[in-house]
């Protein structure tokens, strides 16, 4: 895009901003924005090319496509070499996205990875849609407070790799460890580990958490055991499967979140229905009962509640933790039609609860049941939130007819249905 030349007021103007305002401006200004203000005046020719942080995400690479759409990362590439190669500082912030069909990125990253470990890079976030093989320089980013990688193959890292020192954030996502222990291997010395996040990834069955210092947890796939070393500051955690296991590996599972029970720094706890189902297949919950006792949220998520082992167990996952002071809960329409003879325990209480958030119930005899169930434990309840599912109005009317109909151990609980 040509850009006219300034006047010579508009060069005097430019000319006399605050380099700590010309940084700040381009910081928030798209990449081919910010070279753009290199006509301005004398002070800001250069000062693009000292950018700290540079994104060369989607819609970078959108403005880089042909007239017919595709793909031009021939032009794109040349860019980003170019700038990267001609920086004057330290890149703090490294954002790409790869789009589909782009030739010869392996090559590009390596170079480019390669340069970013030689000038100190803190924070790497790249989106590949074609599933190349992360280049090994990534190991060489001593420096690195942040890592995100999606659609990627990864090898076991090289054997004078002694994990990122300074690792606080590690986000993987459409990942395929190419060694059961690659993933093990990658970290187990990240001893500065905040959050870890793993969603749908290949090539580990056996996921092994070993991170002293991790806070948040988040697990979003598919696996058959699950073992915790190491993990005492945990306060969040998220775990879901995908689907059921062919094979049930339970015991170390159970062992492991057993473990999280008696964790005195986890506030929150989320599970889905198969990890739920997986679990009590396990015998999660048995004699004698562990407790969360420090636990204030607990969100249960996606719940065919028409399957006995998934009911039972998210009872018995309320009994749990008897000082939790918001419960979450998403319903999925059930496949099995029948009743459960079950009996809730109306004489358990909940005396901390006081927030409960009820999603796609559609006024089965088991969803009230549970809802009754409830109402009349929570003796400090404030607010029971309920979204229905796909129903007819005439039966969401009936629902919440019935819901409001319930006794309530709180004299100041109130029923709000969200739309």
């Amino acid at each position: 895009m040509a850009c006219s030349k300034p006047s010579k007021k508009t060069e005097d103007f430019f000319g006399n901003v605050p380099d700590l305002v010309i940084d700040k401006i381009l910081e928030n200004l798209p990449i081919r924005m910010a070279s753009q203000t290199s006509v301005l005046s004398k002070l800001w020719r250069h000062g693009w090319l000292s950018l700290e942080r540079l994104n060369f995400g989607f819609d970078f690479q959108k403005q880089q496509k042909n007239k017919d759409g595709s793909c031009n990362w021939q032009k794109s590439s040349l860019i980003i070499s170019s700038i990267l190669f001609h920086h004057n500082g330290p890149v703090r912030d490294f954002c790409l996205y790869v789009p589909n069909d782009a030739d010869g990125a392996q090559t590009n990253l390596s170079q480019w990875i390669s340069f970013l470990a030689k000038n100190g890079v803190q924070r790497i976030t790249i989106d590949n849609s074609d599933g190349h093989i992360i280049t090994s320089y990534i190991f060489w980013c001593n420096e690195l407070v942040y890592l995100q990688l999606a659609n990627f193959s990864l090898n076991s890292p090289p054997t004078c790799f002694h994990g990122f020192p300074k690792l606080k954030h590690l986000e993987l996502r459409n990942v395929e460890f190419t060694e059961q222990n690659t993933f093990c291997s990658l970290i187990e010395n990240c001893r500065m580990l905040v959050t870890l996040k793993l969603d749908d990834w290949l090539g580990m069955d056996h996921v092994v958490i070993d991170a002293p210092s991790i806070q948040t947890l988040i697990l979003n796939g598919d696996f058959e055991s699950l073992a915790f070393r190491n993990v005492r500051n945990l306060k969040n955690v998220s775990m879901c499967l995908k689907k059921m296991p062919e094979k049930l590996i339970t015991v170390e599972t159970v062992d492991s979140v057993n473990l999280l029970a008696s964790s005195c720094q986890l506030k929150s706890i989320e599970f889905n229905g198969h990890l739920c189902k997986f679990l009590a297949a396990g015998g999660i919950i048995g004699s004698p009962p562990v407790t969360f006792n420090n636990l204030d949220k607990l969100y249960l998520c996606n719940l065919d509640l028409s399957d006995f082992a998934i009911l039972r167990y998210v009872l018995s996952m309320i009994e749990c933790c008897p000082y939790i002071k918001n419960f979450y809960i998403s319903v999925i329409p059930g496949k099995n039609v029948g009743q459960h003879i079950f009996d809730f325990n109306h004489k358990y209480k909940l005396d901390h609860l006081r927030e409960v958030n009820i999603k796609g119930i559609t006024g089965s005899s088991v969803e009230l049941k549970l809802v009754e169930y409830l109402l009349a434990i929570s003796a400090s309840l404030e607010n029971l939130f309920f979204q229905s599912g796909k129903c007819e109005n005439d039966s969401e009317l009936k629902m919440s007819r019935a819901l409001m109909r319930f006794p309530r151990a709180s004299t100041k609980a109130s029923l709000v249905c969200l739309e």
